[in-house]
């Protein structure tokens, strides 16, 4: 949930400055760019990695059952970036990144990947009444040489699709991770049509929204468009902001924003 770019402006007054402050400033500049650039790398993971996670993961698994989302690696039109407070660093996200789902004890993983240094995911498992709902929610981020990975775990009732599709029709839990107390808001927003392809899909649209406390604080709400049929998301939008109450950096205020939009229905296998 929580990047690529550290950027500052000095001033420098070039007069009189000698050969050894000439050295000590071409040595300065190069440890900068050590630290704030090669140490917030940005590698996209491709179609290819992609497929040899999931079939890794996949390996020796059936495919969907009843109530789970097909598996396979989908490929969406992507938009977005992230933001740390410290140092201005930004790392934008590629145009185009994978959502790889696997299937296994009745649940389905989505893992999205779209540079090997940030991944969400989300596990959700079929609840009955063709709902579906969230037992946990993960994140890794690698941002200026610290990498960091969070799980949230959710209770029953943490819907993902709901029972119901009443517009309006909302629902909350409590969930939890180390250090944090989540509180999980969902709401059916008004059905939707969304183009995939040349393909109108009827879509859920439902907003769920993390509101942190704790270590952190903050909220992370996401609007996902979901196949009515399947349960595979067709769009989704998600903002992040939260800030770290006390860190190696001090206070820290990261931000995401993020779009992508389902290519085709069929996966990659």
């Amino acid at each position: 949930m929580p990047v690529a770019t550290w950027m500052s402006q000095h001033r420098i007054w070039t007069v009189g400055i000698g050969v050894i402050g000439l050295v000590a400033l071409l040595a300065a500049v190069a440890a900068g760019l050590w630290y704030f650039v090669l140490r917030t790398p940005s590698t996209r993971v491709d179609l290819s990695q992609a497929l040899r996670q999931y079939q890794l993961a996949q390996k020796g698994k059936q495919g969907a059952a009843a109530g789970q989302i097909p598996s396979g690696v989908y490929r969406y039109a992507t938009s977005g970036s992230e933001h740390l407070s410290f140092g201005g660093i930004s790392r934008s996200f590629p145009p185009t990144s994978e959502m790889i789902v696997t299937n296994n004890a009745g649940c389905s993983t989505m893992k999205w990947e779209p540079i090997e240094q940030h991944i969400e995911g989300l596990v959700v498992c079929p609840s009955g009444h063709g709902s579906l709902s969230v037992r946990s929610a993960s994140s890794f981020e690698d941002i200026a040489g610290s990498a960091t990975t969070s799980t949230i775990t959710c209770p029953a009732g943490a819907y993902y699709l709901p029972p119901t599709s009443t517009i309006g029709h909302r629902w909350q839990v409590t969930c939890h991770s180390p250090g944090d107390t989540v509180r999980f808001s969902g709401q059916i927003m008004s059905p939707s049509l969304v183009d995939v392809g040349k393909t109108s899909i009827p879509a859920a649209h439902v907003r769920i929204v993390f509101s942190f406390s704790g270590s952190e604080s903050g909220l992370n709400p996401n609007d996902y468009w979901v196949s009515a049929h399947n349960g595979l998301v067709l769009r989704q939008s998600e903002t992040v902001n939260v800030s770290q109450k006390a860190g190696p950096l001090g206070s820290v205020h990261y931000a995401e924003t993020m779009a992508i939009s389902l290519k085709a229905t069929s996966p990659t296998r």
